[in-house]
């Protein structure tokens, strides 16, 4: 969010700012709070009257005893009270209501601009931090509305009348106590700024804390299989404690704000009942106007206790409302370009480098390589080699520091990235599956897939037998992240998503990996089939895959080590050697035979 209504995000430093982007963001909310201020207005009118009518009560019911006053001054108290919850009330739910609102928007806001920022912008972040903006960030930034916001909204009003209402009765007993007043802005502001800096840390240290929980969910079989079980406690709870910590102080300054407001409101008070008593003494006031002053006074001082937390509330929301711009902040990835055309010549590479934020070294460097249309290109390497970065380059998941990736000669940084990715088909070595049916799964490459072209494409990965045994067949709904299937389950049925794409380019990034060596021969024979009139590259650690392959890649270090066909590796190529002998030991390959 790089401008609040329409201006810069530097624009001014002054109190007013905060309150300014917070009003930007409920802009779509007007009409609710109209009708909430509406509302609070008229609460904030009836507590004066209430305060008005105590002069009336003291001196005709309690001093004068007039009977005729004795029914009707109660029942006007009591009805004043009744339209007063009335109004509290509907504004109160107008402005929760409003508050629930802003948490759902942005929260679809965030989640839409995770989904729209580049794949490299989105790794600096842990998911855990990610998580935590779209869920307590946002959560905590809602209740501005329904706390914050809502208290403003009544009780500034409601400090005027009662002031008026003082002030009409006896000037200069009001103005005695009302000296007060800037003490209590001045603690009120000090304690809201040390409320921010730990609010600050708070969120900081529950970011850890959810990405410690969902790295331990992700990791749970090897947490427990290295018996790191305990550690990972103990690391949880020390940052759980330092939160746990962290709070407390928040509540701690939060009940000094209200301490410092009661210490000052009854030095007030002390005055008030001083100097009034003394001046009825002297009979230059009556019992009537110094309690109408007393109980407008003492009501306006609840309404500035609650303004002071209703500030250490908005501080705590600036903090989160700054996380929550940071994020939003984000550069939509850029989609559209150029028109895109299948690939007739080449992919090619000229002299690409690419670097990971905070990496000592380059993933790739000086890459000048070139995947011929219509041919299937192997790239192998031993691990950190820069295969998978290679594979993000090309579809435009990362953006090279310096070279160019051609398509048909044309800069990928100027082509239509949609229609660029519409046109490859990925299945990496880690599958990701969603957590509907398997039929949706499958059919996510090309919606409105017929059930004839998903089994067929599932026949060709191998998936179909596995799936028709299961008990509602395509219609199995998967765990999360696939995980009522096994490893090789869950990457014949990616394989099958790509076979459904028909692209014209198919990268597989270690998509064999977790394959039985029965589902890997169906596999092999189905990217045979597959690579027949598209561009097919090939990132392995499994050599065997790669005999048919037109060329081979040798990476090493983000370099080109070396590159020829397999019987041109294995003569001239130390590190395919390498890479080689443990699968001609098990006899995996014939050296020489590319059959």
């Amino acid at each position: 969010m790089r401008e609040v209504c329409g201006r810069s995000s530097t624009f001014g430093r002054s109190v007013w700012r905060p309150a300014i982007r917070i009003l930007c963001l409920v802009r779509p909310y007007v009409p609710a709070m109209v009708a909430a201020i509406a509302l609070s207005l008229l609460a904030s009118g009836l507590k004066g009257a209430i305060a008005w009518l105590t002069k009336p009560v003291i001196n005709y019911v309690f001093v004068e005893g007039k009977r005729e006053y004795l029914l009707a001054l109660p029942a006007g108290v009591f009805v004043i009270y009744i339209l007063r919850s009335i109004a509290d009330c509907s504004q109160a739910y107008l402005m929760a209501d409003a508050g629930l609102k802003l948490v759902r928007d942005l929260r679809n806001r965030l989640f839409e601009n995770l989904l729209a920022m580049p794949v490299s912008r989105a790794l600096t972040w842990k998911s855990g931090d990610i998580i935590s903006r779209q869920l307590m960030d946002v959560a905590l930034f809602g209740h501005i509305l329904s706390d914050s916001f809502s208290v403003f909204l009544v009780e500034f009003p409601t400090v005027i009348v009662l002031v008026c209402v003082a002030l009409y009765r006896r000037w200069d007993i009001s103005v005695l106590s009302l000296i007060v007043l800037p003490l209590i802005g001045l603690g009120t502001r000090t304690f809201g700024r040390l409320v921010k800096r730990r609010r600050m840390v708070v969120q900081e240290f529950l970011s850890r804390i959810t990405h410690r929980m969902n790295e331990a969910y992700a990791g749970l079989k090897i947490i427990k299989i290295f018996g790191m079980a305990t550690g990972k406690v103990m690391q949880f709870k020390e940052e759980n404690n330092k939160v746990c910590h962290q709070n407390s102080r928040v509540v701690l300054f939060k009940q000094g704000t209200r301490f410092f407001i009661d210490l000052v409101s009854g030095s007030a008070v002390c005055l008030i009942i001083g100097w009034g008593g003394w001046l009825i003494t002297e009979g230059r006031m009556t019992t009537g106007d110094l309690f109408s002053v007393i109980v407008s006074l003492g009501m306006l001082f609840t309404p500035l206790k609650r303004l002071g937390s209703a500030y250490n509330i908005l501080q705590e929301s600036i903090v989160v409302l700054e996380r929550i711009e940071d994020y939003l902040s984000v550069d939509a990835e850029r989609l559209k370009g150029r028109p895109v055309a299948p690939l007739r010549n080449s992919l090619r590479l000229e002299r690409v480098l690419f670097r990971y934020p905070g990496a000592p070294e380059p993933a790739v460097r000086d890459l000048d390589l070139e995947f011929p249309a219509g041919k299937m290109t192997a790239i192998v390497g031993p691990s950190g080699a820069g295969k998978s970065t290679l594979v993000d380059l090309i579809a435009g998941f990362v953006v090279p520091g310096k070279g160019r990736i051609l398509w048909d000669g044309l800069d990928l940084r100027g082509l239509d990235l949609e229609a660029l990715r519409s046109m490859i088909g990925l299945v990496t070595q880690e599958v990701v599956l969603f957590s509907d049916t398997i039929r949706e799964n499958i059919a996510a490459a090309r919606p409105g897939a017929t059930d004839e072209e998903i089994t067929r494409a599932a026949i060709a990965a191998g998936a179909h037998e596995f799936i028709m045994r299961l008990p509602m067949g395509y219609d199995t709904v998967l765990d999360e992240r696939g995980l009522n299937l096994s490893g090789g389950q869950r990457q014949r049925i990616a394989m099958a998503r790509a076979i459904l794409k028909d692209p014209p380019l198919l990268i597989l990034d270690e998509a064999t990996s977790s394959l039985d060596t029965v589902s890997e021969q169906a596999v092999q024979q189905a990217i045979l089939r597959l690579k027949s009139g598209r561009t097919t590259l090939i990132v392995t650690h499994r050599l065997n895959m790669i005999q048919h392959a037109d060329q081979i890649v040798v990476l090493d270090r983000g370099k080109i080590a070396a590159k020829g066909s397999h019987e041109e590796l294995l003569a001239a190529s130390n590190l395919y050697q390498e890479l080689f002998e443990p699968y001609q030991k098990k006899g995996y390959i014939i050296p020489g035979n590319s059959s």
